[in-house]
C-alpha cells in the first residue's frame, strides 16, 4: 500500500497485474492477437483499475459511462479513463491496426475533464497499461496513473477517424514510448515499479 497524505484514493493493491486478473479473477481469456482480443484486454485493464484501489483486490467492471471505465470513492473521488495497449505485437500477425499505441477521443477526453471539474470532490486521471503478448498470453510491462489535466497538456495534432458506432470524430494515437517521455518517465522506472502515480506529483 502506497503513503498517501493527500485526500485522494489510496493505491492499495499497486503489486496487482494484469495477469491476476485474468488468471485470479477468473476474467477474460484472451488467446491469441488482432482486434478480437483487444476488447477483452481492455475489460481486463478496466478491471485491474478497480483491483489496485479496492480493499479486497477484487477485479470487477464498473464502467459508468463511454469516458468514465471506473469510478474510486474517496473525501477527493476519481473518475478514471483506461487505456492500454500491447508493447510489441507478433511480426508474424497481418491483422491492421496501430499497436503500441493509445487512442484516446478528444469528446470522450474533453467530457472527462469537463464533467470532474465541476466539483471541488472529483478528479478526472487516466490509467494507462501497457503489456507484451508472448506466445498469445498477455504479461503487464508497466501502468501509470496520471491526472487527465496533464494528459491534455501533452496531446496535439487531433486527426479525424472513423469510428463503427461513433462516427466521424476527433482521435490522438500516441505511442506509449512517447507518452511517457512528455511525462517526464523513464522507461526503466515504468518498468521495474509496480505502479508510477503522478497524481500527487
Amino acid at each position: 500500500m502506497t503513503e498517501n497524505c493527500s485526500p485522494n484514493p489510496d493505491v492499495i493493491n499497486p503489486e496487482m497485474k494484469l495477469e491476476d486478473v485474468r488468471y485470479k479473477a477468473n476474467a477474460n481469456t484472451c488467446d491469441g492477437h488482432g482486434r478480437s482480443t483487444a476488447s477483452g484486454r481492455g475489460y481486463n485493464a478496466e478491471r485491474l483499475v478497480n483491483a489496485i484501489f479496492h480493499e479486497s483486490g477484487r477485479a470487477f467492471l464498473g464502467s459508468i459511462e463511454s469516458h468514465v471505465d471506473a469510478y474510486v470513492p474517496g473525501e477527493v473521488a476519481y473518475d478514471v479513463e483506461a487505456k492500454s495497449c500491447v508493447a510489441r505485437y507478433q511480426s508474424s500477425t497481418s491483422e491492421p491496426g496501430r499497436y503500441g499505441q493509445f487512442r484516446i477521443w478528444k469528446h470522450h477526453h474533453d467530457e472527462l475533464i469537463a464533467e470532474a471539474s465541476q466539483f471541488d470532490s472529483r478528479t478526472a486521471i487516466y490509467f494507462f497499461l501497457v503489456y507484451s503478448v508472448r506466445l498469445g498470453i498477455e504479461e503487464e510491462v508497466g501502468k501509470l496513473l496520471v491526472p487527465a489535466e496533464v494528459v491534455d497538456d501533452v496531446l496535439d495534432n487531433w486527426s479525424l477517424e472513423e469510428h463503427v458506432t461513433m462516427g466521424e470524430e476527433k482521435t490522438r494515437q500516441i505511442s506509449w514510448h512517447l507518452l511517457l517521455k512528455r511525462l517526464g518517465v523513464s522507461t526503466d522506472r515504468f518498468k521495474s515499479e509496480n505502479i508510477i502515480d503522478l497524481i500527487d506529483e
